[in-house]
């Protein structure tokens, strides 16, 4: 077993954190028409999700310093397969949005736990190029996003919506394999000697703080999105399922993923600070595309190359915090994440709340009449809109920082 064994694991383990946030969302629409839970009710689970990750990253410097990052390791992928099994079986035990924030509760665990371990492992790694590297190891997010949203999506097309429990049965498979490399694979003990080093002074400076207000647009910028895309083609712009699951997410996740991985591959040879500016912008425009358009293609298209616009934001800038913040180890990955995480509670929340708030507004009820759209398209389109302000914020503060090598 090598370093570049540990690597592989590493991306295994990042597909397991990829199903735990992107397969419920898949089955939001069903959950709405088939169990009469509300956008309100979709958002306060998206809160809830990425609070209990929120809340790992919180606990996790000491979780790891308990347990070392092997064990931990080990203890996400367990708590990932328990929030599957959840997800499959416990509605018929007890209803079904209980049972929905049960398995949301565990698959967040172990999803969070991931997000805070994952990144300072490929960090200590002598593998070279530590900012491309680290957009490799991003890039099986999104690539797992790709085969959550396709294989589910064409699952359900050809065997009907019924099935859809099995679908985290099937997908329970990837953690019980990313845990038991996680036994038998090197993994560094990081926490163990970060112990030594005293890292709070950097970590209170300016420039780490504007790190962490990147990562709150980033995780909002990416997560809104990813997560509300699959809904945004069915039920705001009149995409069936299959072709709004593929149109939407799966080409989203396609052009993170390609994004990431095109970075990885090319990245040394680019400025990260004007990469990141040039993405923030981008993402704006695709938000309001999406939103504002009244061609649904073109409106799909714009959700689409969203995943591209936000593909180096989080892998960035914890690669630019890297360049910034030397040494700056678990602690400074575990808060950047909580950050992270803030920012998806926000976005996902944020956007939900705003699609079934504006709805009631009188102005928003007679705009969608005056343009022959439902109320429920013209609530979702202003969820979406709404929603660009992240990307905006972030492409304010890089070029605020526009001075800085």
């Amino acid at each position: 077993m090598t370093q570049k064994t540990t690597m592989v694991s590493c991306e295994i383990a990042m597909i397991t954190q990829s199903i735990v946030n992107n397969l419920t969302p898949i089955l939001f629409v069903i959950f709405k028409d088939t169990f009469g839970i509300s956008y309100t009710l979709i958002a306060h689970l998206m809160l809830i999700n990425f609070s209990v990750q929120l809340l790992t990253d919180i606990l996790s410097i000491k979780i790891l310093t308990a347990l070392d990052y092997r064990k931990s390791g080990i203890l996400a992928q367990i708590s990932a397969i328990l929030g599957l099994l959840f997800l499959s079986f416990l509605h018929r035990v007890i209803p079904m949005y209980p049972a929905l924030l049960i398995s949301t509760v565990f698959m967040a665990f172990g999803g969070g736990l991931l997000e805070v371990m994952l990144s300072p492992i490929i960090d200590s790694l002598d593998l070279g190029h530590g900012s491309s590297r680290m957009s490799l190891l991003h890039s099986f997010y999104s690539w797992g996003q790709v085969v959550v949203v396709l294989f589910s999506s064409l699952a359900i097309k050809l065997f009907s919506e019924k099935i859809w429990w099995i679908l985290p049965l099937f997908w329970l498979i990837v953690p019980l394999v990313s845990g038991i490399l996680f036994c038998i694979v090197p993994i560094p003990d990081i926490a163990k000697e970060e112990k030594k080093n005293e890292y709070k002074p950097k970590l209170k400076s300016k420039v780490f703080l504007s790190m962490c207000f990147l990562m709150v647009c980033s995780g909002a910028s990416e997560i809104t999105m990813a997560e509300w895309a699959s809904v945004f083609a069915q039920k705001g712009l009149g995409v069936n399922k299959f072709l709004g699951d593929i149109l939407g997410p799966c080409f989203f996740a396609l052009l993170m993923a390609f994004g990431r991985l095109l970075y990885g591959i090319f990245g040394n040879k680019l400025n990260l600070k004007r990469s990141l500016t040039f993405a923030s912008l981008l993402c704006v425009l695709c938000y309001l595309t999406a939103a504002i358009s009244q061609n649904q293609y073109i409106a799909l298209l714009a959700c689409s190359i969203t995943g591209f616009s936000v593909s180096l934001m989080w892998p960035g800038v914890y690669s630019y915090s890297s360049k910034q913040i030397k040494n700056g180890g678990t602690a400074m990955f575990g808060i950047l994440a909580l950050f992270g995480d803030v920012g998806c509670s926000l976005g996902s929340w944020l956007a939900g709340m705003v699609s079934d708030f504006s709805v009631k507004l009188p102005l928003v009820t007679n705009y969608a009449d005056k343009i022959g759209i439902t109320y429920e398209q013209i609530g979702l389109k202003l969820g979406i809109g709404f929603s660009s302000i992240f990307p905006i914020m972030m492409f304010i503060m890089l070029i605020l920082r526009s001075k800085e090598n």
